[in-house]
């Protein structure tokens, strides 16, 4: 058995984990590369195997950089099944739909600006592309064991995102178990992720490897900013990621709104088409989340839903003070750009970055403390009050992760890190083998390891 590390690997993007034993070949995720330029140009580029001798495909949880070039993988010719929860179905269904839909306005609006390099601009992948993936998807449910030729695997919680999990893949003899995007203890709708199963091998994210989150909870960053645009009549303007981190922040603006710790009376818009869809999600799987059946519908009843362009465009004509929560996460794409280039030149507004920002995305670049950023071929002055913070991560950081190994009844016998910038994986290395003895292995991009 042998494991290809064909994306994840010294990044936090792209993943793709391909397990070969005998004559099976499954692919774990298969995501788009995001962030630095030279990452986003492997997503044009031909794939480091053939698509038609994939068996399957495992999906851990529905965020791009994990289900993202399943319809690339589509179009070279895989014709699989797709093994996956139910909830991550349904997420997915709706994530790379939109997606593709995002990158066709995108490629439209470039050729109508003029601004692409390349003419004429074009999408990923299309929203056909997208309807040819969606018909391969299986569910599978958590601990039910099946088969994909000489392999057998297994699905567990992993508390990322609604329907996330991780995956022990065996051959009989030995046992790969990859965690996929692990979440929090303590995330304020999702539960903590089951503890490792016994395996031989550990395929490990190391997104936050290197540093702990911060201990001011993410309810006390949204009250202290809203606070200050209801007195400044601004604008709070959240990028998020439509799934998962915005219904976190939904949920924790009302509760602070409910508790009067915040006026009432100040507009929350969520700027993401898919809004209503997963606000059903949520209520469908009602397991899968803190809340009880009904709860979360009660909380999305308390925001406005902007669901056309026109609708968009009209917020960024509309005075404060209000709250504006739109995707992309990391301002790579999407309606969230046109709310930038409308409220970052203000200083009475704020922009809260609330979560991981990846090298190469104007997020990151903010992060960094530039001053502007280039939006549709023109810089955009940033004269906004910039608030980053990683209290409202989904994922766990480094006391999270090292605690989660020790919960396993057996410790695995090697352990990969992938998902992870060098530094933060490394970072975590040195603090697996001081602390827990174990022989650790950071894998390369297009590494294949024989097990």
């Amino acid at each position: 058995m042998e494991i290809g590390f064909l994306g994840g690997a010294g990044t936090v993007t792209g993943s793709k984990f391909l397990v070969h034993h005998d004559n099976t070949r499954i692919l774990i995720d298969c995501g788009m590369f995001q962030g630095l330029k030279e990452l986003r140009l492997l997503n044009w580029a031909d794939l480091p195997f053939n698509a038609k001798d994939i068996d399957a495909v495992i999906l851990t949880h529905a965020h791009l950089d994990h289900c993202g070039a399943l319809p690339l993988l589509v179009k070279k010719g895989f014709k699989g099944p797709i093994y996956c929860t139910e909830a991550t179905r349904e997420l997915a269904k709706i994530i790379l739909l939109d997606s593709a839909k995002i990158q066709e306005e995108d490629a439209e609006y470039a050729n109508k600006k003029g601004f692409s390099k390349h003419y004429p601009a074009l999408a990923l992948y299309t929203v056909e592309d997208v309807e040819k993936t969606l018909p391969l998807f299986q569910t599978q449910k958590l601990h039910d064991q099946f088969e994909v030729g000489s392999l057998k695997v297994e699905l567990y919680n992993a508390g990322h995102i609604l329907g996330a999990s991780s995956a022990l893949v065996s051959n009989g003899s030995k046992s790969i178990y990859f965690s996929g995007d692990l979440g929090r203890n303590n995330d304020p709708l999702m539960w903590p992720p089951e503890p490792p199963q016994d395996c031989d091998y550990l395929v490990m994210e190391s997104t936050y490897g290197n540093r702990d989150h911060s201990t001011i909870p993410s309810k006390e960053i949204l009250k202290e900013c809203i606070l200050e645009i209801a007195k400044s009549k601004g604008v709070l303007l959240i990028p998020s990621f439509a799934v998962g981190r915005a219904q976190n922040l939904v949920y924790e603006i009302v509760e602070l709104k409910r508790a009067g710790e915040v006026p009432a009376q100040i507009p929350v818009f969520f700027n993401s088409p898919m809004a209503e869809d997963v606000s059903g999600l949520y209520e469908d799987h009602a397991t899968g989340h803190r809340l009880g059946p009904g709860q979360f519908a009660e909380v999305m009843s308390e925001v406005h839903i902007v669901k056309t362009a026109e609708e968009s465009k009209a917020l960024n004509r509309s005075p404060g003070p209000m709250i504006i929560i739109a995707a992309s996460g990391m301002l790579t794409g999407g309606r969230v750009l046109h709310h930038l280039k409308a409220f970052a030149p203000d200083p009475k507004n704020i922009l809260l970055l609330a979560g991981f920002q990846s090298p190469g995305t104007r997020g990151w670049s903010l992060l960094n403390g530039s001053q502007d950023v280039k939006v549709h071929g023109m810089y955009v002055d940033i004269h906004c009050k910039v608030v980053p913070s990683d209290s409202f991560s989904a994922h766990a950081d480094r006391k999270d992760l090292l605690n989660w190994i020790k919960t396993a009844d057996q410790r695995p016998g090697k352990v990969f890190l992938v998902h992870g910038e060098s530094t933060a994986a490394d970072e975590l290395r040195r603090r697996i083998q001081d602390q827990l003895k174990l022989d650790v292995e950071i894998p390369k991009m297009n590494q294949i390891i024989g097990l």
